[in-house]
């Protein structure tokens, strides 16, 4: 059965895996030979179903294999990052520039744009309702946005 299954869907699946790798002869083929394997450890269930029954297990298998190998891709830990990133004086900047806030904005600020901190989270740590933690935030950006300006046309 299998055999047979190769012989006449093997060309054809690896056309539809051409198009779904967006033609990437090797991904395709890889995905084919994935695809036949399953259907060996499956050949109890393909023994029992029809040609046209057969041929869109295939297709299906073949479709959940190529998803498998877009979803492992995405979870593949990426490469080391170089030691400097632009970010990082991105944040030299933003320190600096930081020093010119009141305290009380400026470790609002710090801690929400840096650190992460949800308005309502610092809100509990300084005992302010989260609309005051909000207004300082605002004022603090604002206050930050004119010194930006200023420095840039220096």
């Amino acid at each position: 059965m299998i055999d047979r299954l190769y012989k006449d869907y093997r060309n054809k699946l690896l056309w539809y895996c051409l198009n779904l790798s967006r033609n990437n002869p090797s991904i395709a083929e890889d995905i084919v030979q994935e695809t036949f394997i399953k259907a060996l450890e499956n050949a109890h269930i393909l023994n029992d179903l029809t040609d046209a029954q057969c041929r869109s297990w295939l297709y299906r298998a073949a479709k959940n294999n190529f998803i498998d190998r877009v979803r492992r891709a995405a979870n593949a830990p990426k490469e080391e990052e170089p030691t400097f990133k632009e970010d990082d004086l991105s944040k030299i900047i933003v320190s600096q520039m930081c020093a010119s806030l009141p305290d009380k904005e400026r470790t609002l600020f710090w801690m929400r744009y840096i650190e992460g901190y949800t308005s309502k989270e610092l809100g509990e740590l300084f005992d302010l309702s989260p609309s005051t933690v909000r207004s300082r935030l605002s004022s603090a950006r604002r206050k930050m946005s004119e010194l930006y300006y200023r420095e840039k046309e220096r």
